[in-house]
Formats: structure tokens, C-alpha cells, sequence
């Protein structure tokens, strides 16, 4: 006799640490346009670094840092699976830290969900690491946010640097400030600039939590990625 399967539940990672919370931030990783597996632990391991470092800065400032875990490792079309893990994960947020406000950080796949879930009201700003972003996706749930994202001009992924900067154009008319970076020559992974971004991404999100002075050129559409101090 067969056991019927149950069906998966997205998840959030544990909030390591104690005291008020006064900010969060939500990290998206990324996945495949389709796919109903389990998503790749890989993924994970590609935020962990950066996970680390919100960790560490954002301590002092009461920082919560989470992790979602999907359902499924792809966005499957009109289900649109990513974002919809993405909305349960920012209402379990404000239920856990009630008025608290959220920075989304998405990578690739999870870069779409972020700019997707953009206009939910815990949010405050959104990060894409090489984010998915199809020319057409709209723009207009960012009006208010802050929003950066840093793109390798390698890219030639689904997840391309073209179609990124073609949305951060039509984006700047809702969000003047919006900052893009680039990478030069740098591919969809983004291996030998992963401190450099963890340290403008943590930074962009401890700013627009008002915990530390702001590190971006607003307005910068096609700035050289900045290197670490």
C-alpha cells in the first residue's frame, strides 16, 4: 500500500540571534524557469556568504535574517510559484515582527519574486543579484521603494544583463533613485565578485533601513560595480 505524498510547504530559516527586531531581510534564492522538484541546496549556498555578512553588520542594528525555502525550484509559468512562496513568507514576517520593515534580496530566479512582491506593504526595498527579469514584467509596485540591482555584462543566462537594464529604464520612471551596477565580463554567477556584492548589498540594506548612511549613487543605471573597501 502506497502513502499519498504530502505536499511541500515553503519555509523560512531560523532567525539566529535575540532582542527587537527592527528590520529584516529576506533572502530569494535562485532556481529554474521550471521545475517542480524540491528546490537545489546549491542555491542556498550561493547566499551564504552574504547571509553571513547581514548577519554580522546588522546585529548591532536589530536586524533579522531570513532565508526562504520554496515549495518547488521553479517558477512554472502562470503559477508563478516563487512569488506566491514569496507573499506567504512576507505575511509570516509581519505576523512574527508586526510593522517591521522588510528588504527583499533576490537572486536570479528569486530576483523576479523579489521585484514581483515589491508593493507588499512590509517592504521597503528590493536588492536583484543577477535577477530574472523578463522584458514586460511591471514596475509600478516599486513607486517608494529603494531598489539596486547588480548584473555580470557576461550574463547571456534566461536571467541576462539586457533584459535587466531594460527594466531598470522603465523602472527609474517610477523609482528615480533606483541604482544598477555592473559587472564587467562578469557571468550569471558572479564567483569572483560575491564579496564585492555582499558587501554594496549589505550596505544598500542597511541604508534603506536607516541603520547606516547611504553607500549608492542614486539614479546610477550603468555604474561600474564598486570594489570592497
Amino acid at each position: 500500500m502506497f502513502r499519498a505524498q504530502r505536499p511541500r510547504t515553503a519555509e523560512l530559516t531560523p532567525w539566529q540571534g535575540e532582542g527587537p527586531v527592527n528590520g529584516v531581510a529576506l533572502l530569494l534564492p535562485g532556481g529554474f524557469i521550471r521545475s517542480r522538484r524540491a528546490p537545489m541546496k546549491v542555491a542556498e549556498l550561493g547566499l551564504r556568504d552574504l547571509a553571513t555578512e547581514l548577519a554580522d553588520r546588522g546585529r548591532p542594528h536589530g536586524l533579522a535574517v531570513h532565508l526562504l525555502r520554496y515549495r518547488h525550484g521553479g517558477w512554472n509559468g502562470a503559477d508563478a510559484d516563487t512569488a506566491v512562496d514569496t507573499r506567504w513568507a512576507l505575511d509570516e514576517l509581519a505576523r512574527r515582527y508586526p510593522g517591521t520593515p522588510v528588504v527583499l534580496i533576490g537572486n536570479s530566479l528569486g530576483g523576479r519574486a523579489a521585484f514581483w512582491c515589491a508593493g507588499h506593504p512590509s517592504v521597503v526595498g528590493v536588492a536583484g543579484i543577477a535577477p530574472w527579469l523578463p522584458s514586460g514584467d511591471p514596475v509600478d509596485q516599486l513607486a517608494g521603494r529603494r531598489v539596486l540591482i547588480v548584473h555580470g555584462t557576461g550574463d547571456h543566462s534566461s536571467a541576462n544583463a539586457a533584459q535587466s537594464l531594460e527594466y531598470a529604464l522603465r523602472a527609474r520612471q517610477v523609482v528615480p533613485g533606483l541604482a544598477r551596477y555592473e559587472a564587467p565580463g562578469a557571468n550569471h554567477y558572479l564567483l569572483r565578485e560575491s564579496r564585492d556584492i555582499s558587501a554594496l548589498t549589505t550596505g544598500f540594506t542597511l541604508a534603506t533601513l536607516g541603520a547606516e548612511p547611504a553607500p549608492l549613487t542614486a539614479g546610477a543605471v550603468c555604474t561600474r560595480l564598486p570594489a570592497r573597501a
